[in-house]
Order: structure tokens, then C-alpha cells, then sequence
């Protein structure tokens, strides 16, 4: 009878032994966050698995209890710390934030310890480790300086659970991709979050840096940066000022090869490209009218559709027909004066623009008839000379080396002036070098910047004046036919114009 004991218990002791084999090497790869393939340790962090801060706590002699935690490890690099918890044996975990995400709480459970405290340190992202028992779980807390994105992952061979804090640093990139033009990039981590961004530093006796339309034409619609890029052969681009969603028109005064593509009715801050290829940045102020028998009527807007009453101007800039209804008068005006007189959807003449009325506004073109006399005249006000283009958009970002944002000023709307988005921007620098900036934002590499911090950044690589562009998920750039940024649409945006950069 007491062999067949002997037996038995022995039988169960296996039993026993293989359900916990099963057990414990089934959670190795459980939902609790075990790697499923372990990543390899890099080189910076290499010293976390070799070298303790702490001693090694000896094994208790009780093996019986189970998965022991035997140390606590800290080390890590420049951009990151890491801690590691090592064990006996893998087990199930789980993990919160607290504190405005600057606590990390780790429990494991089914673990014993024979240590008193976590290693004292405040390395890095660290500011304070503290260990603690309940009963069969073992809580490690992780107080951090700044709340930082956290990795928390196990590797095997040996078991152990590793947590990855992001640090405060600062880095950046400078390359030279030919002579007169560098690409750069600069990532920065601090208590803001992470921000990532992108720059162009273009010489413009070498190279030109002009707005363009996507299809040629306002009325042609919208397309992606990277295939405006490629149609125009340009080296690169960023994309340009404001538009409609329609595809229709923009919102910005804008002057291209002398000739105004849009208007705004405000008073904004864009590039100016001058006639001996040097550049400026100011404020533009459309101001545009027609005048007939003696009288002057102003635009309400160019290259835009005709709203009730209105008095609207078409270029060849905006396509072959003005697109509108029956509902109106258009005069079609070549060389100073009316060549025909029409309904609706004028042809518009190459050499010649077409003033498009409704309503009311009819009344000041009564008289008017083919063959009379027709004067345009267009201004952008008094720091945008007549024969310089012009890019718009604002606000102003840098004035004399120094941030000066002017959003008020400019009446910029709340959506754009306020909080941080993904951004684009256009500096110039004392050499008279053109600066192409971008910034990613609403994503975990890139929180994005407020327009103060645009102008932060122009001033930190050289710019002495500055200014905004469209932004959220227009931001790109493309250098070389490749978007070298991360668009926050997750894709490419439609836009209704751009930068490009060609040799000249």
C-alpha cells in the first residue's frame, strides 16, 4: 500500500509539473503584451542587458514559490531609457498611466521577490522607480519627468519584461543634395510631445522657387503635391497657399507670371518673387478695377465663381470659359476695350480678361456697349511692386530676426491662428536664401506647432522674415519625386497650388 502511494504522488507531481509547463509557456505569448517574435536589443541599449545598476538579488532557496523577480536593471541611450525586470520564468502583466500620464504602473502577477526596493535613479526620463508587493503580484511604478510615450514589451532567453521611455533630446540632419540646395530634418522631444520637421535651404542664383497651379488653370481643380512635382519637373515642392474645397478658386492674393490668379479682400503676408529673381517677404492688399465712361467699379473677386451682385474679373489664368450662367452680363475686353457682350460662360481671349456682372452691379455697365473704351487696373498695394509676383497666404511668422506672428492683423481664422497642427512655411535668411519649411503634427512622431513655434523654428536655421501657409493635412513636401514627410490625412491631400523648386 505505501509503494502504490509512492506511485501515485509521484504521478501527480509530473501531472502537476506539465500543466505548469503548459501554463507558463503559453503566456509568453499571451495578450498582456509578450512579444510574439522578440526584437534583437540594439547597440545603444545593449549595456541595459549586461551591465546592472543594481546588484543581482540572490535566488531564494524557496523555488517552490514560483517565478521569482531577480533584479531590476536601468540604462539606455540619449534618446531613450530602459528598464528591465527580470525573471524567472515569463508571466502575465499588465500595465496603466496615471498622473497625466506621467506615472507607469506595471503589475505582474504570480511573482515573488526577495527585494527590498527598485534601484535608485533618475536617469533619463526617470524620476523615481518604486517596488511593491501584493500577495502574489509585484508592482513596479515608474515615475517619469515628463509624460513620455512608453514601450512596454517581454523578451525570452533570458525572461524578462522590458519598459522603453522616450527622453528629452534634440536632434537634427543636415544634408547637401547639390550645390545650392540642403535638406534637413529636425526632431525634438521635450514636454510638448514630439515634433518632427522638415527643411529646404535653397540658394536662388541657383535655383527658382515659384507658385504654380496644379493643371495650369484655377478652373482645372486640385491635385496631389507629389504629381504637381513630377508634371512641372521640379526638384522639389511644398505645397502653396489657401483654397477652396471646390477645386474653383483660391484664397489669397496671388500673382503669377504677372498676371493675378486670386484675391482675398484682406490685407495678408506671402512671398514676393521680384522681377531680378530675388525674393521678398511682405504684405499684399488687392485692389482692382474696371473702369467705363469715367466711372470705376472694383472687383469683389478674380477668378472666383459669381455671387449675387457681384462684379467678378477672369483671366486666362482661370481657364478657357469664366463657367458661368445666363443669369448675368460679361464683357469680354481686349487691348482697353469691349469686344462683345455676353450672357453667360464667355470664352476668355489670351490676350484679354472678361469682367462678369450680376444683379444690381448690372447697373453700372447699362450703357455699355461694343466698341467702348475698358481700363483694368490692378494694384497689391504699396510693398508688392506691379511687376513683381506674388505668393499670399499669412500670417506673418518672422519680421527683423525675430518672431512676430500677426494673425489678428491679418484676420486669419481661428482654425489656422490658434493651437498645433501640421504646418508649412517660407522663410528667407540674411544671404538672401530661401527657407522651405514643414512640420507633421496629430500623430505620435509629430505633434505638430503652433505659429509661434513656426516662427521659432525659421528663426532657429537663419530666417530674418517669415511667413505661414496652408497646413493641417495639405502640409508635404516632396524632394525628388518622394514625399519626405508624413501627411496627417495618412495619404495625400488634393491642393489647389504649390512651391516648386527648379534649376534654373
Amino acid at each position: 500500500m505505501g509503494s502504490d502511494t509512492v506511485k501515485m504522488k509521484k504521478i501527480v507531481a509530473v501531472a502537476v509539473a506539465m500543466v505548469l509547463t503548459i501554463n507558463i509557456t503559453g503566456l509568453a505569448n499571451d495578450a498582456y503584451g509578450a512579444a510574439k517574435t522578440p526584437p534583437k536589443p540594439n547597440t545603444a541599449t545593449e549595456a541595459v542587458n549586461n551591465k546592472p545598476t543594481d546588484k543581482p538579488v540572490k535566488p531564494s532557496a524557496e523555488t517552490n514559490k514560483g517565478t521569482e523577480l531577480t533584479n531590476i536593471r536601468v540604462g539606455g541611450d540619449k534618446k531613450y531609457t530602459r528598464v528591465v525586470m527580470d525573471l524567472t520564468s515569463s508571466k502575465k502583466y499588465n500595465y496603466h498611466l496615471e498622473n497625466n500620464n506621467t506615472r507607469l504602473v506595471i503589475n505582474v502577477d504570480g511573482v515573488y521577490t526577495a527585494m527590498k526596493a527598485a534601484p535608485a535613479t533618475k536617469r533619463g526620463a526617470i524620476k523615481d522607480l518604486i517596488l511593491a508587493t501584493y500577495g502574489d503580484t509585484v508592482q513596479l511604478i515608474v515615475d517619469m519627468k515628463i509624460p513620455a510615450p512608453v514601450k512596454v514589451y517581454s523578451l525570452k532567453n533570458p525572461d524578462r519584461i522590458v519598459i522603453d521611455l522616450i527622453n528629452e533630446y534634440e536632434e537634427e540632419s543636415l544634408n547637401k543634395l547639390e550645390e545650392g540646395l540642403l535638406q534637413g530634418k529636425y526632431v525634438r522631444f521635450d514636454s510638448r510631445g514630439m515634433l518632427t520637421a522638415y527643411m529646404l535651404d535653397i540658394d536662388p542664383k541657383k535655383f527658382n522657387i515659384k507658385m504654380v497651379l496644379p493643371h495650369g488653370n484655377v478652373s482645372a481643380g486640385l491635385d496631389r503635391l507629389s504629381s504637381i512635382s513630377r508634371n512641372y519637373k521640379a526638384i522639389a515642392a511644398i505645397n502653396g497657399g489657401y483654397f477652396d474645397w471646390s477645386g474653383k478658386f483660391l484664397i489669397g492674393d496671388v500673382r503669377i507670371n504677372g498676371t493675378t490668379a486670386g484675391m482675398v479682400d484682406k490685407s495678408r503676408t506671402g512671398l514676393i518673387k521680384k522681377p531680378d529673381g530675388s525674393y521678398d517677404i511682405g504684405r499684399g492688399n488687392y485692389e482692382g478695377t474696371v473702369t467705363v465712361h469715367g466711372q470705376s467699379i472694383s472687383f469683389w473677386g478674380v477668378n472666383s465663381p459669381r455671387g449675387e451682385n457681384a462684379v467678378i474679373l477672369y483671366n486666362g489664368l482661370y481657364g478657357q470659359r469664366t463657367e458661368t450662367n445666363e443669369f448675368g452680363k460679361e464683357f469680354v475686353i481686349r487691348k482697353g476695350m469691349v469686344q462683345a457682350i455676353n450672357q453667360g460662360n464667355s470664352e476668355i481671349p489670351a490676350d484679354g480678361v472678361v469682367v462678369s456682372v450680376h444683379g444690381k452691379s448690372q447697373e453700372y455697365f447699362a450703357n455699355v456697349k461694343v466698341g467702348d473704351r475698358a481700363v483694368i487696373s490692378e494694384t497689391l498695394g504699396e510693398e508688392v511692386a506691379d511687376d513683381a509676383d506674388f505668393y499670399g497666404a499669412g500670417p506673418q511668422l518672422v519680421k527683423n530676426g525675430v518672431v512676430s506672428v500677426t494673425s489678428q492683423q491679418e484676420d486669419i481664422a481661428a482654425d489656422i491662428a490658434n493651437g498645433r497642427a501640421p504646418r508649412t512655411a517660407v522663410g528667407i535668411k540674411e544671404n538672401g536664401n530661401i527657407l522651405l519649411l514643414v512640420v507633421d503634427g496629430r500623430q505620435s512622431h509629430s505633434i505638430g506647432a503652433t505659429l509661434a513655434e513656426m516662427g521659432q523654428l525659421l528663426v532657429k536655421y537663419g530666417a530674418v522674415k517669415g511667413v505661414n501657409y496652408d497646413g493641417g493635412g495639405s502640409s508635404e513636401m516632396v524632394v525628388k519625386d518622394r514625399t519626405v514627410n508624413q501627411p496627417s490625412d495618412g495619404g495625400e491631400r488634393r491642393i489647389g497650388n504649390a512651391l516648386i523648386v527648379v534649376r534654373k
